[in-house]
Order: structure tokens, then sequence, then C-alpha cells
């Protein structure tokens, strides 16, 4: 949930250079506030750092997307499929990924 005006992360964490590793780290990320991007700007990689957006780029979902695109931003080339953002199938508990195949451990 996001809310206006609260830093749901600290910025020490976004500091960490395994941030958010295991989900793909900074080319991951396409939106911060610019207070924080200022704030953090020596942690976030070159190549990633102009194509993450901020305020003054995309304020709604609709602008964010084609920011994206026009940046070439890493989440477009990885998870986009057809240049559009692929909603995630999340699976209920205890099921697998739309992806993945249950092993045979017997």
């Amino acid at each position: 949930m996001q809310n206006h005006g609260f830093k749901g992360l600290s910025v020490g964490a976004m500091r960490a250079p395994c941030f958010l590793q295991g989900d793909g780290g900074w080319n991951r990320i396409v939106w911060v506030p610019k207070e924080i991007k200022l704030e953090i700007a020596d942690a976030i990689p070159e190549e990633v750092y102009d194509r993450i957006a901020t305020e003054e780029d995309a304020i709604d979902a609709a602008d964010l997307e084609v920011w994206l695109r026009e940046k070439k931003h890493p989440v477009v080339e990885k998870y986009w499929k057809d240049s559009k953002p692929v909603s995630l199938k999340i699976p209920m508990p205890n099921q697998p990924w739309e992806d993945e195949m249950w092993e045979d451990k017997s």
C-alpha cells in the first residue's frame, strides 16, 4: 500500500549492495520520489539512474508506462510482453507458480 509522505523502506536499505538482489535489484525500480532519488544517488547504479522516474517524469501509471518505454528501462525488456506490462499472477498458498511444475518426491 502506498501512502503520500510515507517512506516504506529505509534509505539505509536502499544503499545496501544486496538491495532487492533476489528480485533484480535496481533494474526493478521504476519510480522513486525525487527527494529520495537525490538522497541515494550514489547508491543507484549509473546505468539505471536516468531510467528511474520521479514525480517530475510521470504522475500516473499511463505516463510512467510511456516514460519507461522511451527510456528503455530494463524492466520493459525483461518483464514486459509486447512492450506492455504484464500482470503478475500470484498462486494461492501451497500452489505452484504458473511456469513451475511440482516435483515428484516419491
